[in-house]
């Protein structure tokens, strides 16, 4: 199993190209692409679809599919085991756990053994506590239970704003914030860092990328 962690950005901008270019190092021609759209509310899933379709065209990769919600969950269940690469839009993580819970696909992701790809939303999911800090559409910080594969929590669209609110919340558990166009590549342990990426750990900020000094 190989776990992506992208913090956000905007492909149109090419603010993913060094992402996706690491991800091509780990995928085929001939893998197949499953999207799995339920962090994001529908009417802004095509915009997301259309995105992660170039991404993915764009480094040779042809065989996209997106996971039908009328499907029932052994049939949901089939289509994940049978794809090589797995791709969870952004949006809201409770409606992406929410989902995967109600069509009994937990397991089955947690067993896959391809290649998981989160974006924002989609990779806060990956952890065992999902850290989702306060926002326009969040008026307080809260934990939600997720898939258990990583042992630390991330925030997502990092900027350094959030230090006051990040720096007490890693006194007991440690956290990676990732900007726009960074990523963490994660296989068993964290392999790849893309751009700079911030690890808050015992109340201290730490930067990883291109410098590695605790601020």
């Amino acid at each position: 199993m190989k776990i992506c962690l992208i913090g956000g950005g905007n492909p149109s901008a090419g603010e993913l190209d060094d992402v996706m270019d690491a991800v091509s190092r780990y995928t085929d021609a001939g893998n197949k692409v499953l999207i799995i759209p339920f962090a994001t509310e529908e009417s802004k899933r095509d915009r997301w679809v259309q995105s992660a379709m170039k991404l993915f065209s764009d480094i040779g990769l042809g065989q996209i599919s997106l996971l039908d919600e009328s499907l029932t969950s052994i049939e949901m269940q089939q289509e994940i085991e049978t794809s090589e690469v797995l791709y969870f839009t952004g949006g809201r993580p409770e409606l992406l756990m929410n989902r995967l819970i109600e069509k009994n696909l937990l397991q089955t992701i947690q067993e896959f053994s391809g290649m998981m790809i989160g974006v924002s939303a989609g990779a806060l999911i990956f952890c065992k506590d999902c850290l989702i800090t306060k926002d326009d559409d969040y008026p307080e910080t809260h934990f939600i239970k997720g898939l258990g594969l990583l042992d630390f929590s991330l925030e997502v669209h990092y900027d350094s704003s959030l230090d006051e609110e990040l720096i007490p919340l890693s006194q007991n558990r440690d956290i990676y914030a990732i900007p726009n166009g960074s990523a963490i590549l994660y296989g068993g342990k964290i392999t790849e860092y893309i751009h700079d990426v911030y690890q808050f750990k015992d109340g201290n900020k730490h930067v990883i990328g291109s410098s590695n000094s605790v601020i």
